[in-house]
């Protein structure tokens, strides 16, 4: 029987999101390719993607490597611990790639997003502020 650690069951699968910040002057069509290259990464070790959310070019809130603008892609899916090494491998031999996160998301706030997203019930009441007189 195995332990349960803090870093969960050995094997199980895990949530995790991750945001990449890519050059935006290297063209849409190199933006593509690194977008679909990441979930290549994700895909062959395992793993699953849930959702990809592309934010488009924004203001970067300092300079990186000279660049002032980047263009934002998110990137939730779950899969083994296994799968974070592969691509933090991918993301720091990639000259295009400014910057990258990869979180592990909470089993709390997976509920509080689904909270959110959920479609709103026909008989639901919204609540009203009182009148004044």
């Amino acid at each position: 029987m195995s332990k349960r650690t803090r870093k969960g069951l050995p094997g199980e699968s895990r949530y995790y999101e991750t945001v990449v910040v890519i050059d935006p002057q290297i063209g849409d069509d190199a933006i593509r390719m690194i977008v679909d290259r990441t979930k290549e990464v994700i895909s062959h070790n395992n793993g699953r993607i849930l959702k990809v959310e592309e934010w488009g070019k924004r203001k970067l809130a300092y300079t990186v490597q000279k660049k002032t603008y980047g263009y934002y892609a998110c990137i939730e899916f779950e899969g083994p611990g296994s799968v974070v090494k592969p691509l933090n491998d991918y993301f720091h031999i990639t000259e295009s790639i400014l910057r990258s996160l990869t979180m592990l998301v909470d089993s709390r706030l997976r509920a509080e997003r689904g909270r959110e997203r959920a479609p709103v019930k026909e008989g639901a009441t919204e609540e009203r502020a009182p009148a004044h007189s």
